[in-house]
């Protein structure tokens, strides 16, 4: 059991109407059947012929032996969110999933999606008690679609609580009118904080235009949070004391605490029940997570296991003051975010400036664009299947020209896997040259690979600097298993 020091936090327990509840966040599975490149999911694979367990839950525990350990909670009040990658995938398994939790009457289950199911393979399902997050991706479907298919979910029964449009560069130039259409349907529609991931993975700005869509469509809470990413070590919070995460493999942690444990041979973890202090030094940024902790001035509202619905009204309460269409305030929060951002960003560059050596190890070549790919973990290649999701860091810099670049274009076999805009300080690289002006050389990226056949290939970084100059740095082995 994972409990605080009495002396620390006894003295403020668990409200007592939540004393019987527990809300219960299960990472269904990894697979998708988008390829988002701001997602941090990492493994887009399916099942495969050969059987092996893999990244989903029905390949580790059949659905009944899901639905045994799920009835085992003991709290008469059940919040379970089930997440993925894409649930709804493997449409046998999870339509049994569902009708087994709707006789499960003291359990409200909400989901994640990106809608692009069919709702009448659930036709029969009690969907009462379900509400569903349903996420738009304009890169990945085309609006009209998309819209239909919202539509038919919301008249085959399922409550449609919230559709999700995350703010990344990509996105941009189709929100307004994708939010006209869902607002005039009646959908509550959240402009969410794009994730620094895939491949913005080293991405610490953000755009006047990208925070007064953020500024509209969200709330200056949420903000704080996903944007400028305080400190929360030691602050004591109720997150832990109401809440489990279950990984697909059926291993259970108590909230954001560090040990895991069996679900299946060890059982339920025993939660304390009293406000716990942060173990992490940045809240994940959950909607759920920060409004738990026990002295957040911008959240005065009782703790609760806080659902995607009392986000939802939260939200809408929000939308309907007012003051947020009104374009001077708009303009003064959006000036507050941008200087906030940008403040942070700069405390952390000044923190990793280099200390440079009186003599260069290595002269820096004056001629041309250079830099590396990372071993990672010793391993000075990738091992991956074909499409999957694989992490890739370096460095790269220009001779001539200093740091930062224009941009990276990552390739293999002569498909561009992504082009990389976004470079983050590498001390050691100005360090080991003796030259400050290649301190923004860091790169890193999640790249998607193609569908490839089993064997060997060259991973390919095409760097071009601010004024123009090309380079490729050195080739980097690619090993496809099967």
């Amino acid at each position: 059991m994972l409990s605080p020091s009495p002396s620390v936090s006894s003295s403020i327990p668990l409200p007592v109407e939540l004393q019987d509840a527990i809300r219960i966040n299960w990472h269904l599975t990894l697979w998708c059947n988008y390829s988002c490149q701001y997602c941090p999911v990492l493994v887009f694979r399916q099942r495969s012929p050969q059987g092996q367990p893999q990244e989903h839950a029905f390949d580790h525990h059949t659905v009944a032996e899901w639905l045994e350990a799920i009835r085992r909670f003991p709290q008469r009040n059940i919040h379970l969110k089930i997440t993925g990658g894409e649930p709804f995938l493997d449409r046998k398994n999870f339509r049994a999933l569902l009708a087994g939790l709707a006789e499960m009457k003291h359990i409200r289950t909400g989901i994640d999606t990106n809608g692009y199911w069919d709702p009448a393979w659930y036709d029969g399902v009690d969907k009462s008690g379900i509400w569903l997050n349903v996420s738009y991706h304009p890169s990945q479907a085309d609006f009209e679609e998309f819209f239909n298919r919202l539509l038919a979910i919301r008249n085959a029964g399922f409550a449609v609580t919230m559709v999700n449009y995350i703010v990344a560069p990509e996105n941009m130039e189709s929100f307004e009118a994708a939010f006209a259409r869902l607002d005039r349907e009646g959908f509550c529609v959240n402009a969410s904080p794009m994730i620094q991931t895939g491949l913005y993975l080293s991405r610490k700005e953000r755009t006047e235009r990208e925070l007064d869509m953020l500024v509209r469509y969200n709330t200056p809470l949420d903000l704080h949070y996903k944007l400028l990413l305080p400190r929360t070590r030691g602050r004591l919070c109720f997150y832990p004391a109401m809440t489990v995460n279950i990984r697909y493999d059926g291993w259970i942690r108590i909230g954001c605490m560090d040990h895991y444990q069996d679900l299946f041979t060890e059982g339920i973890p025993e939660l304390s029940r009293t406000a716990v202090p942060c173990p992490q030094e940045q809240c994940d940024n959950c909607v759920d997570m920060y409004r738990a902790l026990t002295d957040e001035p911008r959240h005065d509202k009782p703790v609760k296991l806080y659902t995607l619905e009392d986000y939802s009204q939260e939200f809408s309460d929000y939308r309907c003051a007012g003051r947020v269409d009104d374009p001077e305030v708009r303009r003064s929060a959006v000036a507050y975010w941008y200087e906030q951002v940008e403040a942070r960003r700069q405390r952390e560059e000044a923190a990793v400036l280099p200390v440079l050596r009186k003599a260069p190890v290595e002269q820096a070549p004056t001629d041309r664009v250079f830099g590396y790919v990372d071993a990672r973990e010793g391993q000075f290649y990738i091992q991956a299947h074909s499409r999957d999701r694989v992490w890739v860091s370096g460095w790269a810099a220009s001779g001539p020209n200093g740091t930062p670049l224009r941009e990276l274009r990552l390739k293999i076999e002569g498909q561009e896997l992504g082009s990389v805009r976004d470079f983050f300080p590498r001390p050691d690289v100005a360090e080991y040259f003796a030259r400050a002006d290649l301190l923004h050389s860091g790169w890193q990226a999640l790249v998607y690979l193609p569908t490839l056949r089993p064997g060997n290939y060259e991973l390919i970084v095409e760097a071009t600097d601010r004024e123009g100059l090309q380079g490729t740095l050195p080739p980097w082995r690619v090993e496809i298993v099967a």
